[in-house]
């Protein structure tokens, strides 16, 4: 990515926090633009459509939270960034929620966080929009190659060849979509791209077991490795942070599961329908104790007791940087204690009733 094509908006009432910024990142080769307050940087904004926008919260006349809402609205892909001082971690949790893309903390004593921050949240944006070019493209393809069809193809026995052909190409390009997404997010927050293609696996082997039909069994599967679509939401800084959370830090990693269902939520398709439930609620506790929402027992649609099971045994079984992987036996005691309270006691039964086929499965899918 070749800085001087970037122009970045840095919007500060305080002038000295402002030029250091600038400079810094003008000696990197961006293009700078300089608004003192909100209003000013919205009006510059909306003059010159900048790449990226680096936002102070608390200003005079408009602040820093009417602006992300202005930029989320208007150019829903560009990367915000805020960068205000220490004050509530609520005001972070709103800035997040408002559209921010990572949060950085004055004083910035080492700038290079900042322009790395910066230079994450410019290549995301580069990914999003060459996601929805890729997907123009195949639309715009699927149109061509249907009416091609249409008007060459006379027999209606090879119309229907023809067209199912076409729509199982689709959608397994749809299903390869799910599980890049998946891979990309899984590898931002530090955890390997086999991950998610385990947990998919997993998931369908213990679907089929709980008396799911193949059909629904085979679609848990393709829905599962968004899981953790939502911690695309979560800024760098405390999804990949060495040391332990704090309850506010924790208190952000939670939105995930709602992130990732405002996400997904709106489609009619079947695979992210349900990849909208398990984003939503594989983090519910059998128990109640669970978030986002505290759903207990069998309220807890399947899709996300199944992938809750499915995802904490493969996060327990594999190397973190946190943590080495635990034994079989290490893990198995966990669920044995947990059973009833953080899994359905049933579906936990089930999973280690076929623990050879799920370590067969880790066989095929290694990390590394």
């Amino acid at each position: 990515m070749d800085n001087s094509e970037l122009t970045i908006l840095v919007i500060d009432d305080e002038a000295f926090v402002r030029e250091t910024i600038s400079d810094y990142l003008s000696d990197s080769g961006f293009n700078i633009l300089n608004a003192g307050d909100g209003a000013e940087g919205i009006e510059v904004f909306r003059e010159k459509e900048p790449d990226a926008v680096l936002v102070d919260l608390n200003m005079p006349r408009v602040d820093g939270f009417e602006v992300l809402k202005v930029v989320r609205e208007e150019k829903p892909d560009m990367p915000i960034l805020v960068v205000s001082g220490a004050g509530l971690i609520q005001d972070a949790i709103k800035a997040v929620r408002l559209g921010a893309w990572d949060f950085v903390t004055k004083p910035v004593v080492d700038l290079s966080i900042l322009e790395h921050a910066l230079t994450q949240g410019l290549e995301r944006a580069s990914l999003i929009k060459e996601n929805k070019q890729y997907k123009e493209h195949l639309e715009i393809e699927v149109q061509r190659r249907t009416e091609d069809l249409r008007s060459e193809i006379k027999v209606r026995k090879e119309v229907q060849d023809a067209l199912m052909e076409l729509q199982v190409e689709v959608i397994e390009t749809q299903k390869e979509i799910i599980m890049t997404l998946g891979e990309v997010v899984e590898t931002r927050s530090n955890e390997t791209a086999k991950h998610v293609r385990r947990v998919a696996e997993f998931t369908h082997i213990l679907a089929l077991r709980a008396g799911l039909g193949e059909e629904e069994a085979n679609l848990l599967r393709l829905a599962a490795p968004m899981h953790d679509v939502g911690k695309i939401g979560i800024p760098d800084t405390v999804l990949n942070k060495p040391g332990k959370l704090t309850t506010e830090e924790f208190d952000i990693i939670k939105t995930h599961t709602t992130i990732g269902y405002e996400i997904l939520k709106h489609s009619e398709r079947p695979i992210i329908k349900a990849a909208a439930i398990v984003a939503h609620e594989h983090h519910e506790r059998w128990d109640g104790k669970g978030y986002p929402r505290g759903l207990s027992g069998e309220d807890i649609n399947i899709y996300g007791r199944i992938t809750g099971i499915c995802d904490v045994f493969d996060a327990l079984g594999s190397d973190r940087v946190y943590k080495k992987a635990w034994s079989i036996e290490k893990i198995r005691g966990y669920f044995e204690e947990q059973k009833g309270k953080q899994f359905d006691p049933f579906l936990t039964n089930l999973f280690f009733e076929n623990i050879e086929e799920i370590l067969e499965l880790r066989k095929i899918y290694p990390d590394g």
